[in-house]
């Protein structure tokens, strides 16, 4: 048995419909994220695009979603383990982590705190149906992302007779009498009658909605090298909610086309080693952050010198940035599988050589990859003689989240002198596991000045 990710995406061909939400070409963009993630990740990913009901009035999307997922997945034959209900108005980021390892095997679900006018207005609206209980609203949920397994199956079947045995007061009460919400507010009720035990603590970053009016769309324009985002950033599900409807496909697709090569396995980032996994490479987010940063044309026209090179996955990231990268590496076996990685490139110049050897002549270079030796005075030797040997380069350096003097303590003195002027820090931050155990104690990296 598998987890499940439930993506329903019916479309709703009544013009008042498509008027209302500008068409669902966002369907596809929250596809394609969703698709990729479940098969990094050895999840189903299961399609629900045509309704068990074909009366959409009356049986509306927000709630075929809910009502019919056991039974869809019964009928398809699909064992399952953990079940995540996910709107189509979602997409995931490429390198999430599985929230499915989160769960505690209980209902999963994130409090809605957006509009907490709205929350007491559909509340107070729904109480005439639900009779005297009082609502908790501590742990009223968003029903747009929710994740359940099979002990969950009794509450859905409830939920589901429910509704079809009172759909003409739901429907009143959507359209005519509350006008907040659908599914959301009666599934709330009903979860805490029955007394569902759920697990509502996991982080917001899965569930990142009304981002427009939390400013999330926004960066931090005082780091001029990095215009991402805050919820690409820092969010690991994107909710395109909160806003117009008619907005949602524009914003969606701008995501997409800005992100699109990520959630490509052709792609060279998602084909190179990271760290979790080889501690002496760099990390995803390391190799992301050089390729964003350099990836403009007039780095073309530049060499880098990669001191340190061990078996090329950051290499091969240099090679689609620089003119000319030449990568250096004394271990011979290590150099056999970097050419092995840059094998499809032709700008790479490989260098067998102990960089510490009196006879190693430094090449002169415009930028260069400092990660041969780790002490401090290898560290503090090597940032010397690049300045010496090349005048101004642009100075990268891993390793700076290490604890121990070497590079950091390195690297900070060099600053404290004036030789070095930090550019933006790159790569994983603090707390980062690598494949060794050891955890960051700063950011992985940075890119210094002269």
């Amino acid at each position: 048995m598998k987890n499940v990710v439930w993506w329903p995406a019916i479309k709703n061909n009544d013009p008042i419909a498509v008027e209302k939400y500008g068409g669902f070409d966002y369907f596809e963009y929250s596809r394609q994220t969703w698709k990729y993630w479940c098969k990094q990740n050895d999840v189903l990913f299961v399609e629900f695009t045509e309704p068990v009901e074909p009366d959409l009035y009356r049986y509306r999307v927000n709630w075929q979603k809910a009502l019919f997922v056991f039974d869809e997945l019964e009928r398809r034959n699909i064992k399952y383990d953990q079940i995540a209900l996910i709107d189509s108005t979602a997409m995931i980021k490429w390198n999430a982590p599985n929230f499915f390892e989160l769960t505690d095997r209980k209902f999963v679900a994130w409090r809605d705190l957006d509009n907490m006018r709205w929350t007491h207005d559909s509340i107070t609206g729904y109480k005439e149906f639900f009779g005297d209980f009082k609502l908790d609203t501590t742990k009223y949920i968003n029903s747009g992302f929710m994740i359940f397994n099979e002990l969950h199956r009794d509450f859905f079947d409830n939920l589901k007779k429910m509704y079809i045995d009172n759909k003409n007061d739901f429907i009143r009460l959507q359209d005519r009498d509350v006008r907040k919400g659908n599914d959301q507010t009666p599934i709330n009720y009903l979860l805490q009658i029955n007394e569902i035990d759920m697990k509502l603590d996991l982080p917001i970053t899965y569930n990142l909605t009304h981002m427009g009016r939390k400013e999330l769309f926004s960066h931090n324009w005082q780091l001029k090298t990095d215009p991402t985002p805050f919820f690409i950033k820092y969010g690991n599900v994107w909710r395109f909610t909160g806003m117009p409807k008619d907005q949602r496909s524009d914003l969606m697709k701008q995501t997409w086309e800005l992100l699109k090569h990520h959630y490509d396995k052709t792609f060279i980032i998602n084909k190179v080693q990271n760290k979790n996994k080889d501690k002496s490479t760099t990390s995803s987010k390391f190799k992301e952050d050089i390729y964003r940063t350099f990836r403009e044309q007039k780095y073309k026209n530049m060499t880098l010198l990669e001191l340190g090179c061990h078996q090329g996955n950051t290499t091969r990231i240099y090679a689609e940035c620089f003119g000319k990268v030449i990568a250096v590496e004394r271990d011979e076996s290590n150099l056999m599988k970097a050419k092995e990685m840059c094998k499809d490139v032709n700008n790479v110049e490989f260098i067998c050589a102990d960089v510490y050897d009196r006879d190693f002549k430094l090449p002169k270079a415009d930028a260069v990859h400092i990660d041969a030796g780790h002490t401090y005075e290898q560290v503090i030797y090597d940032i010397d003689r690049c300045i010496e040997t090349m005048g101004n380069p642009i100075i990268i350096m891993d390793d700076y989240g290490h604890e121990g003097k070497t590079v950091r303590n390195a690297i900070n003195d060099k600053m404290t002198e004036g030789k070095l002027q930090l550019f933006t820090h790159i790569g994983e931050d603090r707390g980062y596991v690598a494949s060794n155990d050891k955890v960051f104690i700063g950011r992985e990296g940075l890119i210094c000045n002269v």
